[in-house]
């Protein structure tokens, strides 16, 4: 059911905690009733999570919100890709992060944490910050992907370099903080990142307990910002979003394929299996090389195991769209959801093994996301179809009342999720 909801919405459709101030346009006058978005990311909730698991604050704000049936990703299903596929509105051809570490050709060399998360070459498009603060608006950040970087001189006005140990209390004692000076200086647009409910998946695999703690954990941080919030006298103006990045599917360890049985790997370049990470238990492989070895590859992948394809560039499938003119792959191979892919006659780059991995196409239910969404702008109770994560930066732009940068958003969209409540150009 989920699949066909999901095929039919796509075919209708400085190193330490630091704060800085933006480049942007002067706020406008503020006014005490102007509408607020908290956007807050929750790696790894998959769309059904709160069917399975106890969250009393994120089931309280879709019982009195929007929870579409799903957000579908962007591809590849990771982190990276899609918080800023959400961010900007736009495909990975289009935003250049076409992986958590992208290669590219021009530069010939790939990304690397954490210099390239401050590189402006690495991050095209306009985040949703960068448009709010070129328009008067102020913004403050927490730990979103792309937040770090100056985008032609402009930056949120607060902004925080990524501490993936910070505590979660301090993360929301910050962001609560953000909304207690003078009401000009308080952000209308807001964002911050949790990774505990991913980082659970990853170890112990999903539908399992441990998930479970990790959602319960964040749950009990979304109500203490929310209780802030309101004890602010800020709830009635604030749309509060939940997003995901991706889902998560259980791999077993008799569900490997040995990709080097297939192809020389001393012809062509694999990220994958390169750098920090090196071989390991890959969802997905991109493979850069000659045109020779590349034909090479492919066709020594045709039919070499049921559960592994393969696509040249230029010849993937349509709703991939993430084929960008420097970072797009010669050779793409994908394994299907619950499979992983390891080149046998390579040492392992790590001994630790997900249980629960992502980055498997978009289409497939287990990698649907989570969205939640209430707020003025939003419905009571409102159950619409699932949506391509591309639609959030129009969301956010229409409801703070932005001209938007070009995107990939459908306004169709933004109005379904908002009951009409949010017309693009209406």
């Amino acid at each position: 059911m989920m699949l066909r909801a999901i095929s039919a919405s796509l075919l209708a459709l400085s190193l330490a905690a630091c704060a800085t101030e933006g480049a942007g346009s002067p706020p406008a006058q503020a006014s005490a009733d102007e509408p607020i978005v908290l956007m807050i990311g929750v790696d790894g909730l998959r769309w059904d999570a709160l069917d399975r698991y106890e969250a009393p604050a994120m089931q309280a704000l879709a019982e009195r919100g929007v929870r579409p049936e799903a957000m579908i990703p962007v591809m590849p299903s990771v982190t990276f890709t899609n918080f800023y596929s959400i961010a900007t509105g736009l495909y990975p051809e289009d935003h250049g992060m076409t992986s958590n570490a992208p290669y590219d050709r021009s530069y010939g060399e790939g990304f690397v944490n954490p210099m390239g998360a401050q590189e402006e070459r690495w991050w095209d498009g306009e985040p949703i910050w960068i448009t709010a603060e070129r328009q008067g608006l102020p913004s403050s950040i927490m730990f979103w992907l792309g937040s770090e970087v100056e985008f032609e001189g402009d930056r949120p006005t607060r902004w925080t370099p990524y501490e993936h140990d910070r505590d979660y209390g301090e993360r929301v004692e910050e962001v609560l903080g953000w909304f207690d000076g003078p009401e000009d200086e308080r952000p209308r647009f807001a964002a911050v990142y949790f990774d505990a409910v991913d980082t659970n998946g990853h170890r112990y695999g999903p539908d399992t307990p441990e998930v479970g703690e990790a959602i319960a954990r964040v749950d009990g941080h979304i109500a203490d910002l929310l209780a802030g919030l309101e004890a602010r006298g800020l709830m009635d103006r604030t749309n509060v979003i939940i997003v995901s990045d991706h889902g998560m599917a259980r791999v077993e360890d008799d569900q490997v394929i040995h990709f080097d049985d297939f192809i020389d790997l001393a012809s062509v370049y694999v990220p994958e299996i390169e750098g920090r990470g090196g071989n390991g238990y890959r969802p997905f492989l991109n493979v850069y090389g000659e045109p020779e070895a590349i034909e090479a590859a492919y066709q020594g992948l045709q039919g070499a195991h049921p559960n592994m394809r393969a696509w040249k560039r230029g010849e993937m499938p349509e709703h991939f769209r993430f084929d960008h003119p420097e970072r797009g792959p010669d050779l793409f191979i994908l394994a299907d959801a619950g499979w992983t892919m390891s080149a046998r006659d390579l040492p392992m780059g790590s001994p630790w093994r997900s249980i629960g991995v992502h980055g498997y196409d978009p289409l497939d239910p287990l990698m649907g996301a989570g969205f939640i969404a209430a707020g003025p702008a939003f419905p009571e109770g409102a159950r619409p179809a699932a949506f391509e994560n591309v639609n959030v930066y129009l969301l956010i732009a229409c409801i703070l009342g932005l001209d938007p940068a070009e995107t990939a958003g459908d306004p169709a969209v933004v109005s379904a999720l908002t009951g009409g409540r949010c017309e693009i150009g209406g």
